[in-house]
């Protein structure tokens, strides 16, 4: 039995096109519109695929290295496949909450700023202000979210047992057998700087005086867009609307809807910083509020006291003062992994251990940290930059190191679990695919005949 792992219909692939410096065109078209516009190379429901967009992906794929003679034709399908995603998204009416679009366009302007050195650097690439922009990535950030939450609703039933695990693996040709490379497990201790008793002084005064002067008929919204560092909402006002309870951490929600109809809250603190909210109107259970945070400025010696923790922290750890977990549990600013002993979970594989080639794509800075520590040891205190811009320090752990080796089922049963899992999910994509192409309106502007796909998009012309 031969392995194929689909590389151009996995639910993945295009998060992955998303994060590439390149942007691609959207546009809707009116479901039966025979105008042929230039640039358009097929109509798939209300959505469009333009000649740029399959040129594009295709560039993108080269670029990664993709060497395949048929890699038009899997570009197409790949892109006929999201189009009728998105179109079964909307007639199911999937939608996707607005701040979890918000959390990935500042994702993806951090990752520009990453790559490119700086704000101003990544500005002056796209030629473009960061407002800007987020404008431009919005729609495409929305449909690349509504494709994952469409995929998800086909395969969230989807299991395997151990039986058929078993039968997968006891089937594969043996030159078929994967190879798995080299597995590290690791945890963390993350320590963010806290802000001096002087900076959060600054912070609230500036707060503060900000509260007085709306209580005296300044704007509130002028107020938010002018000094709200909350970049979800800074540009509208600082508005959030639509909100229920659980939509946001507990101490914001107990002041938020603990407020009169136009009252200001007084000052008040979260994990985020310090906030002011106004309430703007209330419908049951759902309010409509403004709000301005404000976070005090971490300095360079702020920096210093937490590397200078997590030193002495490493010491008592190696002292046998304390153990790794019981220190992680205790001090980590870790949400995610201080219960759990600081252990790192895996994203791309929903369990622990993480491979070479993953670490060189995820944090190339940790690999070069690890790769030649023993097991149990521990790292020097590293600077680590946070999704949200935060800067940290932390020690990791290594749990431990299995080398590269040809997988069997004692060793790596999570491993071939998650692969026929993603073989079944991908099975049943394609049944889906296969099946509801068939519903939906499609039109080519170009002769397909001589493509050859794996599903049939002919039968519509």
């Amino acid at each position: 039995m031969k392995i194929i792992i689909l590389k151009f219909m996995n639910r993945y692939v295009y998060l992955v096109c998303l994060i590439c410096l390149n942007f691609i065109q959207a546009q809707n078209i009116k479901q039966g519109s025979s105008v042929l516009v230039d640039g358009i190379f097929a109509i798939i429901g209300d959505h469009v695929i333009f000649h740029s967009d399959i040129n594009n992906q295709i560039n993108q794929y080269q670029t990664q290295g993709f060497d395949d003679p048929n890699l038009r034709e899997k570009v197409i399908e790949e892109l006929f496949f999201q189009k009728t995603l998105l179109h079964f998204a909307a007639v199911d009416s999937l939608i996707i909450d607005p701040a979890e679009i918000d959390n990935t366009l500042n994702q993806r302007i951090l990752f520009f700023e990453e790559q490119l050195g700086s704000k101003e650097k990544v500005e002056s690439y796209f030629k473009k202000s960061i407002i800007e922009l987020k404008d431009e990535l919005k729609p495409i950030v929305e449909d690349q979210l509504l494709i994952q939450k469409m995929q998800y609703e086909i395969i969230k039933n989807i299991d395997v047992s151990p039986l058929e695990i078993e039968t997968f693996y006891n089937d594969l040709h043996v030159d078929s057998i994967p190879l798995i490379e080299t597995q590290f497990q690791i945890a963390q201790i993350l320590k963010k700087p806290d802000a001096s008793n002087l900076a959060i002084e600054e912070t609230l005064s500036k707060l503060e005086d900000l509260r007085n002067r709306i209580l005296k008929g300044a704007d509130f919204s002028t107020m938010a867009i002018l000094y709200s560092e909350d970049p979800g909402s800074s540009r509208n006002g600082g508005g959030y609307f639509d909100i229920k309870k659980g939509f946001f951490v507990k101490e914001f929600e107990a002041v938020a809807f603990s407020l009169d109809i136009d009252e200001v809250s007084e000052v008040f603190e979260t994990q985020f910083g310090y906030h002011i909210v106004q309430l703007i109107d209330r419908r049951g259970n759902e309010i409509d509020v403004r709000h301005i945070l404000m976070t005090p400025k971490i300095s360079n010696n702020d920096m210093i006291v937490a590397k200078e923790f997590l030193e002495a922290l490493k010491n008592k750890i190696i002292d046998n003062t304390m153990s790794f977990s019981e220190a992680a549990k205790e001090f980590s600013a870790d949400d995610n992994t201080k219960y759990n002993g600081g252990v790192l979970i895996n994203p791309n594989k929903n369990n622990s251990f993480f491979s070479i080639s993953e670490l060189e794509k995820l944090d190339i800075s940790l690999l070069n940290e690890i790769k030649d520590l023993s097991v149990d040891s521990l790292t020097a205190p590293m600077y680590i930059k946070l999704p949200d811009g935060q800067e940290a320090y932390r020690i990791i752990k290594l749990i431990s190191k299995t080398n590269e080796h040809v997988a069997n089922l004692k060793d790596d049963y999570p491993f071939l679990k998650n692969l026929y899992s993603q073989i079944k999910e991908d099975r049943e994509l394609k049944k889906w695919y296969k099946r509801k192409i068939q519903d939906v309106y499609v039109h080519t502007y170009e002769n397909m005949y001589n493509y050859n796909f794996y599903n049939n998009l002919l039968s519509h012309e």
